[in-house]
């Protein structure tokens, strides 16, 4: 018996490879160009008007020294908490509930 000339199994796996190979070089490549865009400060109108998010942007650029820096380490505290406060919604405080018999009373204080 005569065998095919072209081993179909055997072209198929090596396109396999050569795509996984590319998808791998294409990611290393996108990730090689994108290091200098990711350490730029962003300067939106939110960072330029807080003088928090500005602090937070320097300790942020200046990367490994920020550690020891005191001004970073209080800014970092501020932020800490203020994420970490709760304060109910306005609109959310001021509304009666639904239901009056679930409305809180002098007792289940």
């Amino acid at each position: 018996m005569r065998t095919r000339p072209l081993n179909i199994a055997t072209i198929g796996r090596a396109a396999g490879f050569v795509l996984v190979a590319a998808a791998i070089v294409a990611t290393a490549i996108s990730f090689h160009r994108d290091d200098g865009r990711r350490n730029a400060p962003v300067n939106s109108p939110a960072i330029q008007s807080d003088p928090l998010a500005r602090e937070l942007a320097r300790c942020q650029a200046i990367g490994m020294a920020a550690q020891t820096d005191g001004s970073c380490e209080a800014a970092w505290a501020e932020n800490r908490r203020r994420f970490f406060t709760y304060r109910p919604a306005p609109s959310a405080a001021s509304t009666p509930p639904a239901n009056p018999r679930l409305a809180p009373t002098s007792k289940d204080q």
